[in-house]
């Protein structure tokens, strides 16, 4: 099953970021970037947003990647995956992972080069799969952090 939790991140590409202040709950759509072997995530944002205030302060993070766009609704499959976040510090992976996300996304090129841009880690720790509204599978992982 982790097999399939893998592909699914590995072919869609964007996801909802959930992240909070300690209190209140906010969401973030995202275009995400995934290592080879599917253990950590990394994304691209602003430094003066509230997302990366949220993840500066309270690391712990829910993102949800789903197949609503590809399939009937019947049979849609919907990813949860917890994780905790790094900010990327080293100008080296910086480079990389900025050269990564323009090709990857490339509608977010000039995005990209127009803001102070934080990249950021999430190492993950689960998965829950919803496959279809009654089939769930969970999935625990005990990752370190590891280099793009």
């Amino acid at each position: 099953m982790l097999d399939k939790m893998k592909a699914l991140i590995r072919r869609m590409s964007s996801c909802v970021l959930a992240t909070t202040d300690g209190a209140v709950p906010h969401c973030s759509l995202m275009a995400y970037l995934v290592d080879e072997e599917c253990e950590s995530l990394y994304l691209a944002t602003p430094r003066d947003t509230l997302k990366y205030r949220n993840i500066c302060h309270h690391p712990h993070v829910s993102l949800l990647i789903d197949t609503r766009g590809e399939t009937d609704r019947g049979r849609v499959m919907a990813l949860t995956i917890a994780g905790e976040c790094q900010e990327v510090n080293s100008e080296k992976e910086r480079i990389i992972i900025s050269k990564r996300f323009s090709a990857k996304h490339q509608h977010l090129k000039d995005f990209l080069q127009k803001h102070e841009m934080a990249f950021v880690r999430i190492v993950i720790k689960n998965f829950l799969l919803l496959d279809g509204p009654d089939q769930s599978h969970y999935e625990s992982v005990n990752l370190g952090s590891k280099d793009i």
